[in-house]
């Protein structure tokens, strides 16, 4: 029996506050309903998540099939499960409202959310669970009848929602559904085949590079594609950009053969931190003194977080001080 309840139960509770709860999408009175976070925790993040974490630890994935795979669980939430990838108006951003808009699909707000799914509700909630039990890192969590136990439900209810129509949303179509499905599959592919480099080590470093490229990357990866949407540039400038970001993170990665979960960790709190100032304002006037409490909460665990990756790397340091990120 290879189930490791521990760092299972630590991914399926963290995930949803490191995407939900962080970005002040969902106010605290809805997420912490039983039955709401329950299927947050489960079928809409946790099971996924942990099923693609299962995959990148048998197929020795580096960082770069790790962001892949990223790309995958945000066609899985916001093609599957949320459907905003079909928005034509009323996108959670409004400023990608109209922009982009082809077959029925707002192509660039697909781009953008996917990749900050990568960020926030893959790599970040696992960086974190194996900062926790750095023994269990290399380690599958799951047997592989354990797997398809998680994994025929959340395929199944996922599937359901798609095709379900709801207050908000229309029933999915036929054709997104197998486009999905077809953009999930390459995806994948694509992960196997991804330079193993990046391979996540246990070197225990604290700097403050990492923290601040991560604080970059929101203004690089969320803040920059939001303005471009908002001047509607020329949509060729748009995927442009993001084709050069790309080449420049995987030319990056593929110098890079190991890089500490603590380097990883500090860049995803950075760009956390960020994210939490950036939601807040809005979401304040929106949820009021519960969600001030909620991101003061999520504030200082960040804060803890970097306290302890600061005490362990005087007592263990990474040899050569190797802090990639």
């Amino acid at each position: 029996m290879r189930t490791s309840l521990k760092p299972v139960l630590t991914l399926l509770l963290i995930t949803p506050c490191l995407t939900e709860l962080l970005s002040n999408n969902m106010p605290p009175q809805m997420f912490f309903q039983p039955v709401v976070f329950l299927l947050l925790a489960t079928v809409a993040y946790g099971f996924p998540v942990l099923l693609l974490r299962e995959f990148a630890c048998r197929n020795r994935l580096g960082l770069p099939g790790l962001l892949c795979l990223g790309l995958v669980y945000g066609i899985i939430n916001e093609g599957i499960f949320a459907k905003t990838f079909y928005l034509a108006e009323g996108v959670p951003v409004r400023t990608f409202d109209h922009f982009g808009y082809v077959a029925g699909i707002s192509i660039p707000w697909a781009i953008t959310i996917s990749v900050w799914h990568s960020l926030h509700a893959l790599l970040c909630p696992m960086l974190a669970t194996y900062f926790f039990f750095p023994a269990q890192r290399d380690q599958p969590w799951l047997t592989r009848s354990g797997a398809w136990w998680l994994a025929i439900p959340t395929i199944a209810l996922n599937t359901l929602v798609f095709f379900s129509h709801s207050n908000d949303r229309a029933a999915g179509h036929l054709f997104h559904f197998v486009l999905m499905l077809a953009g999930m599959g390459f995806l994948t592919w694509l992960a196997t085949k991804a330079p193993r480099s990046g391979q996540l080590t246990a070197g225990v470093c604290f700097r403050l590079k990492p923290l601040a490229c991560g604080a970059a990357s929101f203004l690089m990866l969320l803040l920059v594609p939001v303005l471009l949407s908002k001047a509607k540039v020329d949509l060729w400038l748009f995927y442009g950009y993001f084709a050069i970001v790309c080449i420049l993170v995987v030319a990056w990665l593929a110098r890079q053969p190991t890089i500490p979960v603590t380097a990883v960790l500090l860049f995803m709190i950075g760009n956390n931190l960020v994210t939490l100032f950036w939601a807040m304002p809005s979401a304040l006037g929106r949820a009021g003194i519960l969600q001030l409490v909620a991101d003061a909460l999520l504030v200082m665990a960040f804060a803890l977080l970097l306290v302890r990756v600061w005490k362990d790397s005087r007592v263990q340091p990474t040899p050569g001080n190797n802090c990639a990120a």
